[in-house]
């Protein structure tokens, strides 16, 4: 018996998916306004200007003609989407929906498909947008389904008591996977943000994160820091273990069966970072990373990462060569935004 899904899965037209996804995010502010404001603010990494939740200020200056007792404010935004199964819109007809934004609003175009545009029809497509002086800004962006469904299992691991998101999370990401809207790459990076823990994942060749968050297949991990990725490894084993020193390592899930030397670095890299404050001893899954090669693959726009950034390495580098050390040098001569 097929489990119930709130999405419609027994066609595949532009029109069903783009209504699948209107019904997605519309859900998403059903639930929460506060949710669907952080989920497209993931999706842009604009951390400040896309707002739906009201500001509530009192004894607001009046532009220098008195003080307001009460002002309630909600941004005027607008978001444009053309939506494509596989393909890339012809830009004449992408751009011409620029026309339909007004002036003194918050403007985001998207373009949503499973294939994104090269950088080079990106950055055609921001400079003719740039051209059209009479209504202001626009914030184009290239999504992927992928996209859509990696930022909402983002958002629902952050807010896991939240039964409608998960289901919400579980439903849209099912329906993309069973009308094959996500790319099947065997080249997905899932860069992952470092703050002072950096050191340790470059020094023991690992990444570590809460066992309770959930995680899309992926092949390499980067190390990212100071808007870049700076190491890139291929994933050797994934582990969910706890750690003490009467009972050693107690091995609760693992893709492969872990080697001895595996055992020995997750135990030192387990002991170094709780030593250092970090407190993984319990509750976490390890990345165990081979082929460690250092890079520099850097973000050319304002701002960091939401702790997670996937990217199909095909769209950056075209054919992935199979020694690690040419791809983080190829890395190092293109960028992203």
């Amino acid at each position: 018996m097929a489990v119930l899904n709130q999405f419609q899965q027994y066609s595949q037209g532009e029109n069903t998916v783009t209504n699948n996804v209107l019904l997605m995010l519309s859900n998403l502010y059903e639930i929460n306004p506060k949710y669907y404001e952080e989920y497209i603010r993931g999706l842009t990494e604009d951390v400040d200007s896309y707002e739906v939740i009201p500001s509530f200020l009192q004894q607001v200056n009046n532009r220098g003609n008195g003080i307001i007792d009460g002002h309630i404010q909600v941004r005027a935004s607008k978001i444009i989407i053309e939506t494509k199964l596989h393909g890339l819109e012809w830009i004449d007809k992408l751009l011409k929906y620029s026309d339909s934004f007004d002036e003194n609003e918050f403007k985001l175009l998207f373009h949503l498909s499973s294939n994104k545009y090269p950088q080079h029809k990106i950055d055609e497509i921001n400079k003719r947008l740039k051209e059209n002086k009479t209504i202001g800004k626009i914030n184009f962006h290239s999504l992927t389904y992928q996209d859509l469904v990696d930022q909402l299992k983002e958002l629902a691991n952050n807010y896991q008591f939240e039964h409608y998101l998960q289901r919400l999370n579980e439903h849209f990401e099912s329906y993309c996977l069973g009308m094959s809207l996500m790319p099947k790459s065997n080249h997905i990076l899932r860069a992952m943000a470092c703050g002072q823990s950096f050191d340790l994942n470059v020094k023991h060749k690992f990444y570590f994160d809460l066992a309770s968050r959930g995680y899309s297949n992926f092949n390499y991990l980067g190390i990212y820091k100071w808007k870049s990725v700076r190491y890139i490894g291929r994933v050797e084993n994934m582990v969910v273990a706890n750690w003490d020193e009467i009972n050693g390592l107690d091995v609760l899930e693992q893709k492969f069966e872990l080697t001895d030397n595996q055992k020995k670095r997750l135990i030192n890299a387990i002991k170094e970072s709780d030593e250092n404050g970090w407190g993984v001893a319990n509750g976490h899954r390890f990345f165990l990373l081979k082929d460690f090669e250092e890079t520099d693959f850097t973000k050319t726009t304002p701002g960091g990462i939401f702790r997670v950034r996937f990217f199909n390495l095909e769209d950056y580098i075209g054919k992935v060569p199979k020694k690690m050390k040419e791809i983080a040098e190829m890395l190092k001569s293109t960028s992203w935004k």
